[in-house]
């Protein structure tokens, strides 16, 4: 019984499939640590946090711009629905800000003190992302009440109208160019700030309803929109707790983790295959197994097979950056008697 719990060699990060890397396999059939030939060529993780830094600079530039100008426009209209978005969208650069800080800080080469790396930053940028929700229902719905209660005449309200009218475009154009990109650098953080950029949109879009409903003669009408935003905020910030929180208490993807079983148990060589457990750390996956080989296989050709179930989950599952795998001799009650004590 050999545990050959290997951390991944390849510091440039996950291993996926397509062009984004290459191989030389000298012997196509052969187990992957049979041949010292065969070698690996990763610059993905590389290009993964480029992209995602370059989403969060993309996203903060088109979220200034619209701030400025519903702070211009406010100035000039006296709208405090428009006042009121326009320095939450303020808020959402600095949101942003602490997202590239968590971006950067995964960056980070694994250390003695955080072996692991420092990709939860992400998942913690989650949980800021959060609360930011969070507050804006809070503030979304004091606002309201507060308009229910004191309503004021607006001047230049077609000004007003219109630059939340681009509000609500900017802000649902960030949200899904954040939430594509977020799926696909498989970052929950980014993921969540998208929600938190299409919540922001639907509160530019009550600004305009109010607006829209002052200019009819229906002031009333701001602030019932922003009590309707306000509840749906806080089911979407209900939905994005769910999320990152299982993301920080290490959720099972059953899925994933019954894709690592087929990929092992399906090896040649593999006769059995337990403990399959799968966990994301930012946008990583790490994974560990036990498969179970031949009694009577020798310690070169135990490691070999191992080496190769490694292999073929790095090829199939896009995120996976780390595998650590225990071989079993099979058939052999008594292969764990020594420790079975201590296991709960």
């Amino acid at each position: 019984m050999t545990n050959i719990g290997h951390e991944q060699a390849h510091d440039e990060g996950p291993h996926h499939r397509g062009n984004d890397h290459q191989h030389t396999h000298p012997e196509q059939d052969a187990p992957a640590a049979a041949s010292p030939e065969a070698r690996h060529v990763h610059g993905v993780a590389a290009t993964h946090g480029r992209g995602a830094l370059r989403v969060v600079a993309i996203s903060s530039l088109v979220l200034a711009v619209v701030a400025a100008a519903e702070l211009s426009a406010a100035a000039l209209s006296g709208s405090a629905a428009v006042l009121a978005d326009g320095l939450h969208n303020l808020g959402d650069v600095f949101t942003t800000v602490a997202l590239a800080a968590a971006f950067i800080l995964s960056k980070r080469a694994p250390n003695r003190r955080f072996p692991y790396g420092y990709h939860r930053g992400e998942d913690l940028a989650g949980l800021l992302v959060l609360a930011l929700i969070v507050a804006s229902a809070v503030a979304s719905g004091v606002t309201s009440i507060e308009h229910l209660l004191h309503r004021q005449p607006l001047v230049n309200a077609g000004l007003a109208l219109a630059v939340a009218g681009v509000g609500f475009i900017g802000n649902e154009a960030v949200a899904q160019y954040k939430i594509s990109a977020g799926r696909r650098l498989h970052s929950v953080a980014l993921v969540a700030d998208g929600r938190h950029s299409r919540l922001d949109g639907f509160a530019s879009l009550g600004a305009a309803v109010g607006v829209l409903g002052a200019m009819l003669g229906a002031p009333i009408l701001d602030p019932v929109a922003g009590l309707v935003i306000t509840v749906i905020i806080a089911g979407v910030a209900w939905e994005t707790g769910r999320t990152v929180t299982a993301r920080l208490l290490d959720e099972a993807d059953a899925s994933l983790v019954a894709t690592v079983e087929s990929i092992a148990s399906t090896t040649p060589g593999v006769l059995g295959v337990s403990d399959a457990r799968a966990r994301w750390t930012g946008r990583q996956v790490r994974a560990e197994l036990t498969i179970a080989v031949a009694p009577d296989s020798q310690l070169r050709d135990a490691h070999a097979l191992g080496e190769e179930v490694r292999h073929r989950l790095y090829h199939e599952i896009d995120p996976l950056a780390e595998v650590i795998i225990h071989l079993d001799p099979a058939g052999d009650p008594a292969a764990h008697a020594a420790v079975s004590h201590h296991v709960v």
